[in-house]
């Protein structure tokens, strides 16, 4: 069985050295589902873990039929930087690169 067919939105990203907390959430079948999780490395990067809650795990259990290939798909889609990044309305979108100071970002 195929997954159906779903949105990944990044509402929030903390800025840190090594990993950034992130917030977002799922859309699917007209329901949103948060989540939250740690990307190790650059955002986008290397490695992204996602935790949902147990409500939110049952949620889309019932919504995909299989919540552990849901999972690993959501993975590697956030891995690959396969989402839209929307700041939440008192959120600020930061970009940061790994060893680099402020103002260090034009050529």
């Amino acid at each position: 069985m195929s997954l159906p067919s779903y949105a990944i939105v990044i509402d929030f990203v903390s800025e840190g050295e090594v990993a950034n907390l992130i917030r977002g959430f799922v859309e699917l079948k007209g329901k949103k589902v948060r989540f939250s999780g740690v990307a190790y490395g650059r955002f986008g990067g290397q490695n992204f873990s996602p935790q949902f809650s147990k409500a939110a795990k049952d949620k889309l259990a019932d919504l995909t039929g299989d919540f552990p290939k849901f999972e690993e798909d959501l993975q590697l889609r956030l891995v690959r930087g396969d989402f839209e990044a929307r700041p939440g309305k008192d959120e600020h979108h930061h970009h940061h690169h790994l060893g680099e100071t402020e103002g260090a970002h034009g050529p």
